[in-house]
């Protein structure tokens, strides 16, 4: 049998030691993933505040939401208002409200106004329905490829500069169709072969 020296300590402290420095890293590691977490619900709160503050009820909340979520199953983004996509390529999808048909954006300072939003200067901006009616999706970053989610006959906007060309691609991404420069638009154009659109 091993005497053990004087003042020395036993193995099993060792282990015991260790494991109460690991439970304590863990917890502290652990702590800001929480609070992220804890962030994150406090950020879809604050969409369905602002769902609700524009005259949404809960079922209406919920439903705009589950078409958020259909959206970003979709395309790359992040959800930055209860009707707002930020595109991960540049540009920004703005969902119609329930019951309106044109979508507005909810984050702006006059979003209570219930005007709608319009395609800015510089952006090239696309709809699901004709005569710009529906969700609103505005690019402005040239040579990159933004999915186009709707099939049938919607329209577009090319509010840039005159030098500046949207291009259509098909969906295997070839190069289909190339509007004319800004200020262009097209009321009534067919999305069922388009995949894909760069506003330049």
């Amino acid at each position: 049998m091993t005497q053990m020296k004087q003042g020395s300590i036993p193995t099993g402290w060792w282990a015991r030691i260790l494991a109460t420095l690991m439970t304590t890293l863990l917890t502290l590691v652990a702590a800001p993933a929480a609070g992220a977490a804890d962030a994150a619900r406090g950020a879809v709160t604050d969409f369905t505040a602002q769902a609700r503050s524009a005259g949404l009820s809960g079922t209406e909340a919920k439903g705009l939401q589950a078409r958020v979520d259909r959206y970003l199953a979709k395309t790359p983004g992040t959800q930055v208002g209860a009707n707002k996509i930020a595109l991960a390529g540049g540009g920004e999808l703005l969902l119609t409200l329930p019951g309106e048909r044109n979508a507005r954006d909810l984050t702006a300072p006059n979003a209570g106004l219930g005007a709608a939003a319009g395609c800015p200067y510089t952006y090239v901006c696309a709809y699901p329905y004709e005569n710009f009616v529906g969700d609103e999706l505005r690019l402005y970053t040239c040579n990159y490829l933004n999915y186009i989610p709707w099939t049938g006959t919607g329209s577009w906007i090319n509010n840039q500069r005159s030098t500046l060309y949207a291009k259509f691609y098909d969906t295997d991404g070839n190069l289909g169709w190339t509007s004319p420069g800004g200020y262009s638009e097209d009321r009534h154009a067919p999305w069922g072969w388009v995949g894909w659109l760069s506003p330049c």
